[in-house]
């Protein structure tokens, strides 16, 4: 595999990864973030790869009276409306992820991957956030997490309170770390998440970070 490759394989490893919510308050909200490409991996690939974007974290209703929650990831400085979406749609009574999906257009290639999901027990990246700020979990809790079409076993670890500084300004945030769970027999998932939320009524999601690979997206909330 050639340097230019390698480097695209490990960008769309990393922005491609994935609720049970008991009740959804969030349902109209959008919250703007920009992001930058990092760890080892990361710093390679913005040698060749867009390093830097913006990016959209959505919480709407949905046509049929559930509710949906989009992660949008854009690139607009590769001037080919090249994107990483995450999505899910949520029942609006019990908070259980009804359907996940995933999608991406990347250099003149577009792939997307959708489920319909029956466990309670599954999330994805974006009703994973939604999970986190409207239960705000103080110990650990064992899940799965829908990954491109694929489940793998996760556990939620409430990490404490910590301070993060976002475009120069401290916050005093809850910091909730994503990560595998080793279960005989099934898939051990890759990827790392973390979310750190702000100590207001809303829970605000000020730093989302995704992490596969060695390659880490950063997500700060803009002002």
């Amino acid at each position: 595999m050639t340097r230019k490759w390698a480097t695209v394989a490990v960008l769309w490893a990393l922005l491609v990864p994935a609720t049970a919510v008991p009740s959804v308050a969030h349902e109209i909200e959008t919250l703007r973030y920009s992001w930058s490409l990092g760890g080892f991996f990361g710093t390679l690939a913005r040698l060749f790869l867009p390093g830097r974007g913006d990016g959209a974290l959505t919480t709407r209703a949905a046509l049929d009276d559930n509710v949906e929650v989009v992660l949008d990831i854009t690139a607009p400085s590769a001037a080919r409306g090249e994107f990483w979406r995450y999505g899910a749609a949520i029942d609006r009574e019990d908070g259980r992820t009804l359907r996940a999906w995933s999608a991406y257009r990347f250099r003149g290639e577009d792939k997307s991957e959708s489920s319909d999901l029956e466990d309670q027990s599954v999330i994805d990246v974006a009703s994973g956030i939604l999970l986190l700020r409207r239960e705000r979990p103080t110990k650990p809790r064992n899940l799965k997490i829908w990954n491109d079409g694929k489940l793998y076993p996760v556990v939620i670890l409430p990490r404490g309170r910590v301070v993060r500084q976002i475009h120069g300004k401290p916050y005093t945030t809850e910091h909730y770390a994503i990560r595998a769970r080793r279960v005989r027999g099934e898939r051990v998932w890759k990827g790392k998440l973390d979310i750190y939320l702000a100590n207001d009524e809303r829970a605000t999601p000020v730093e989302i970070s995704l992490e596969r690979r060695m390659a880490r997206v950063r997500l700060e909330l803009d002002q």
